[in-house]
C-alpha cells in the first residue's frame, strides 16, 4: 500500500475517532478534526446494538464501554396523573438484549479518543472548502491554512457542513419525519433512581430518566407536527415552541417547562432521514449522520456510525487503498444494512407520538414489536473480517 495513505477525517463524535482507530491500524495516516473548542462531555444515552458491539469489541474497549454504561432499574410509563400504566425492569425496558449496551454520549467519545493516543485530533479546527483534484482533496481551513490530503471522510452529523461542499442538493434529500426532539438536562426534582418515566398524549411525549448523577436527570420532549415548523431558528424561539405544544399537557409538563431556562445543553432538532444514492463522491465519502442518518427514532444512529467507520476503513485496506475499488464496495455493502435501519426509524416513528391517550395494552404491544424489529435491523448486515 504506497498511495492514498494521508486521510482527512471531520468529526469528533462516534463514527470519526471508530474510523481513525481502523485507518491507523491498517497502515493509514488520519487526522481528525472537530470544530468545537473541546470534547462535548455529557448528552443523552446512545445504544450499541448487535453487529456495532462486535466491532466494539475487536477494538477492545467493549469492557471500558460496559463499564460506563448507564444501569436503570426499570422504566414506567404513567398517565396525566403521573398514575402508573405499565412498568418494565431491566435492559428490555430499553430494546436491548444481549451483549447490547447503553451509554452516554460524552462518555462513549472519550473512550474513542482515548483508543487513538497516536491520530492527531484538533479541536476548534473548521473548514470553508473542499476542492477535488486530480490526485488530491485541497481543503481550506477557517484560519486561512491550506493542506492536501489523499482521501476527506466527512462525519460531522446531519447537518454536515463538509457534506455540502462535494455533493449538491440533488445528491441529498432530507425527509422530515413528522416529528421533533428535544433533549436537556434538569435537576432531579423527582428524586429518580435509576428509573425513566414515560407520559405520552396526542401525539407528544415527556421522559425524564435520572442513573449516575443523582442530582441531575435528562428530559426529553417529542412531538409530531403535520407541517414544518418554522420561526425555530435559535434556542429562544425552540424553548417558545416547546411551551406553546407542552403547557398544561399533564404529568410533569409544566414543571419541566419551568426549569427549561436553566439548562446549560439544550439540544433540539428535527427527526429526519438523508436519503443519498452514493455516500462517496470522487474523494470525499460521507460517513454515520452526514451520510445516512436514520432518525434518533431508530435508536440505531450509533451502530451506524460504528459499522460504517469499520466497513470503510477495512474496504480501504483490502483495496490497498485504492479508493474507487473501496468506496463502490462500502457503498454496497452498507445498502441493506442502512435501508434496514431507516425502515425502522419510520415504523417507530408511525408507532410512537400516537393520538390520543396510550393503554397499558398499547405499550405492551408495541415494545414486544419493536424489540423484534430492533434486534433484526441491528444485525442486518455480516461484517467481514478484514484482520
Amino acid at each position: 500500500m504506497n498511495h492514498n495513505r494521508k486521510i482527512l477525517i471531520i468529526g469528533a463524535s462516534i463514527a470519526g475517532p471508530t474510523i481513525c482507530y481502523w485507518l491507523k491500524k491498517y497502515g493509514f495516516n488520519p487526522t481528525l478534526i472537530e470544530r468545537s473548542k473541546q470534547l462535548r462531555t455529557g448528552g443523552y444515552a446512545i445504544d450499541i446494538r448487535g453487529i456495532a458491539a462486535d466491532i466494539v469489541k475487536k477494538m477492545g474497549i467493549y469492557d471500558d464501554i460496559y463499564a460506563k454504561r448507564t444501569s436503570l432499574l426499570s422504566t414506567r410509563y404513567v398517565d396525566a396523573d403521573g398514575q402508573t400504566l405499565s412498568e418494565e425492569h431491566g435492559e428490555k425496558a430499553g430494546f436491548r438484549e444481549g451483549d447490547d449496551v447503553e451509554i452516554v454520549r460524552g462518555e462513549l467519545v472519550n473512550i474513542l479518543l482515548k483508543a487513538i493516543p497516536d491520530v492527531p485530533c484538533h479541536f476548534h479546527k473548521e473548514i470553508i472548502s473542499l476542492t477535488q483534484k486530480d490526485q488530491v482533496v485541497e481543503v481550506t481551513f477557517k484560519d486561512g491554512h491550506i493542506e492536501r490530503y489523499d482521501l476527506v471522510m466527512a462525519a460531522d452529523g446531519l447537518h454536515s457542513s463538509a457534506r455540502g461542499m462535494t455533493f449538491s442538493d440533488e445528491d441529498c434529500q432530507l425527509f422530515n419525519l413528522g416529528s421533533y426532539i428535544s433533549v436537556f438536562s434538569i435537576p432531579n426534582y423527582l428524586n429518580l433512581n435509576r428509573i425513566q418515566v414515560l407520559f405520552e398524549k396526542d401525539q407528544k411525549l415527556i421522559s425524564m430518566v435520572s442513573d449516575k448523577d443523582p442530582d441531575r436527570a435528562f428530559a426529553t420532549f417529542a412531538f409530531r407536527s403535520k407541517k414544518a415548523l418554522s420561526g425555530i431558528a435559535n434556542e429562544k424561539e425552540q424553548k417558545k415552541c416547546l411551551r406553546d405544544w407542552f403547557c398544561d399537557l399533564g404529568w410533569a409538563s409544566n414543571k419541566i417547562l419551568d426549569l427549561i431556562n436553566d439548562s446549560d445543553d439544550f439540544y433540539f432538532d428535527v427527526m429526519a432521514q438523508l436519503k443519498i444514492d452514493s455516500w462517496t463522491k470522487g474523494r470525499v465519502a460521507l460517513l454515520g449522520d452526514a451520510g445516512y442518518c436514520a432518525s434518533p427514532l431508530s435508536g440505531q444512529g450509533t451502530s451506524l456510525a460504528i459499522v460504517g467507520a469499520y466497513i470503510l476503513a477495512g474496504e480501504l485496506k483490502s483495496a490497498e487503498g485504492d479508493y474507487s475499488v473501496a468506496f463502490k464496495r462500502y457503498n454496497e455493502l452498507m445498502r441493506p444494512f442502512v435501508d434496514a435501519n431507516q425502515d425502522l426509524g419510520v415504523w417507530v416513528g408511525e408507532s410512537f407520538l400516537a393520538e390520543g391517550e396510550v393503554s397499558k395494552e398499547i405499550i405492551e404491544q408495541r415494545s414486544s414489536v419493536i424489540m423484534e424489529k430492533m434486534k433484526m435491523a441491528a444485525n442486518a448486515i455480516s461484517l467481514p473480517d478484514y484482520v
